[in-house]
């Protein structure tokens, strides 16, 4: 009985996911034909070179935030 239980939902499961991924929603555009929603700026623009400046090498940024609850002059 429980091997039937598993087939039963294993079968249901593999039925949502492949119509959650293939269902009527599809909008069926091919790949030539689909919309492009990658954000690709032109850094050589002169309008944004203007805005950043020459570029000082460095390729990493670390921006560090935190609530700060007292003083850190009297932690140890």
């Amino acid at each position: 009985m429980r091997k039937k239980i598993s087939l039963i939902v294993t079968v249901l499961f593999s039925a949502a996911m492949g119509l959650f991924y293939y269902g009527c929603s599809h909008s069926g555009a091919s790949e030539s034909t689909a919309i492009n929603d990658d954000f690709k700026p032109d850094i050589t623009a002169p309008k944004l070179k203007e805005k950043l400046g020459e570029d000082d090498g460095y390729s990493l940024a670390v921006i560090y935030g935190s609530d700060i609850h007292g003083s850190l002059e009297t932690c140890g």
